[in-house]
């Protein structure tokens, strides 16, 4: 089957049953909300990832908390589709050109106008130009808030960047050294630049032992079992683990991995991965698990969570895993770097080198997940904090719980 087909079955299955009601929130009884806005969520990208994913789950916490959202998305795209089924109100447009997509700005900010929009959040690279146009276009009365989910290492000082970011209201990180970064390689205004993390809902966590979830998942109870969960791409650096599974030569200790390639990606990655595999003998330690919806789970089920990636811009992943109190190996770089110093339940190693991995798998048993304070990550990921957080600095407006 093919990594489209699989892509279409998933979506399907997430659309047909209650799993897209589970981004749906009811407000609290003492709740109150002052004034309630008219938001826009726009991504124009055709895939249906974490971002698009991201994007549509920051849209429907929005709704529940009281304001009125359109989603504007491309036609045909997995993210039309599941904003239909959500019952938002969706503007569907053609695929705009990355660059100077003038007209298609230009008849956006008109539908805007009609319905009251003031507010467009983006978190797609890609959208920036267009996003900048709209607010070239309704003369900054619309007001562009740009989400960063990619870092960028090149320099964007080009007199072009420089009037495209003047267009936007905001450039929100999710960690401090990516607002260290953004400072440094582009001209935007400072007071523009903000920190705010991403956020994850905590009753998504699934109440169950590791015992539990590997009954679940018919796992072995017996063995170290280490996980990689995410798309299998090549910047995620999935050979390291498998070099470092082979250095550890007990078959104690196994590798899930959890995702599947981008859809019609051309690249030859995940059969680079398989011969890898068949050629240091792994191919009964090393289990290939696909796409799951649900990896609460796998983050159960498993001794730790690698992250091996030599740049991991912020990682949901990592604290996807941290919210299930499971370690995470990670590269001593990036978003891991910053969130591993900052809630420790983990080893950082050297980037690129198995060895180091290695090393980190064969101490993770050691860490006492009981010292992990996740009542202190809980309250600073908790996606209605971090909501508030948007509407006080970003949209200005109070809300009181």
């Amino acid at each position: 089957m093919s990594a489209q087909k699989r892509q279409a079955d998933f979506l399907k299955d997430f659309l047909s049953s209650n799993k897209i009601n589970r981004f749906i929130y009811i407000r609290p009884r003492n709740y109150v909300l002052t004034p309630k806005l008219h938001l826009a969520y726009l991504c124009t990208s055709r895939g249906w990832g974490g971002l698009e994913m991201n994007h549509l789950r920051n849209a429907l916490w929005m709704q529940a908390r009281g304001h009125e959202i359109t989603l504007v998305c491309t036609k045909n795209s997995p993210l039309e589709k599941a904003g239909i089924e959500a019952q938002l109100s969706v503007i569907s447009i053609r695929k705009p050109a990355r660059h100077y997509a003038f007209l298609s700005a230009w008849r956006l900010v008109k539908r805007l106008k009609k319905r009251g929009v003031k507010e467009v959040f983006i978190r797609n690279t890609s959208d920036i130009s267009l996003g900048a146009s709209i607010a070239f276009f309704s003369f900054k009365r619309i007001h562009i808030h740009f989400f960063m989910e990619l870092m960028f290492q090149d320099q964007k000082q080009q007199l072009y960047r420089t009037i495209r970011y003047s267009f936007l209201s905001s450039w929100v990180c999710s960690l401090e050294y990516m607002r260290k970064k953004v400072l440094s390689s582009t001209r935007i205004d400072p007071n523009k630049v903000l920190v705010i993390p991403s956020a994850l809902d905590f009753s998504q966590t699934l109440p169950i032992t590791k015992r539990e979830a590997r009954q679940q998942l018919n796992l072995p109870s017996d063995k170290v079992i280490f996980g990689m969960i995410g798309r299998i791409d090549r910047k995620k650096r999935i050979e390291l683990s498998i070099l470092a599974l082979h250095q550890l030569q007990s078959t104690d200790y196994q590798l899930l991995i959890i995702g599947e390639e981008t859809p019609d990606s051309p690249d030859s990655y995940l059969s680079e991965l398989k011969q890898l595999i068949q050629e240091k003998k792994l191919e009964d330690r090393i289990h290939f698990c696909g796409f799951h919806s649900e990896t609460s789970p796998y983050y159960h089920a498993i001794d730790a969570l690698i992250m091996a990636s030599d740049f991991e811009t912020f990682g949901m992943s990592t604290i996807e895993a941290l919210a299930h109190r499971t370690p995470v190996i990670a590269a001593n770089s990036g978003g891991s770097q910053e969130l591993l110093q900052q809630f420790p339940l983990g080893i950082l190693v050297e980037p690129g080198n198995p060895s180091s991995f290695a090393l980190a798998m064969e101490k993770i048993i050691e860490i006492d997940r009981e010292k992990f304070d996740a009542n202190a990550f809980q309250g600073y990921f908790d996606h209605q904090r971090i909501c508030e957080i948007i509407e006080s600095r970003i949209l200005s407006c109070e809300s009181v719980r």
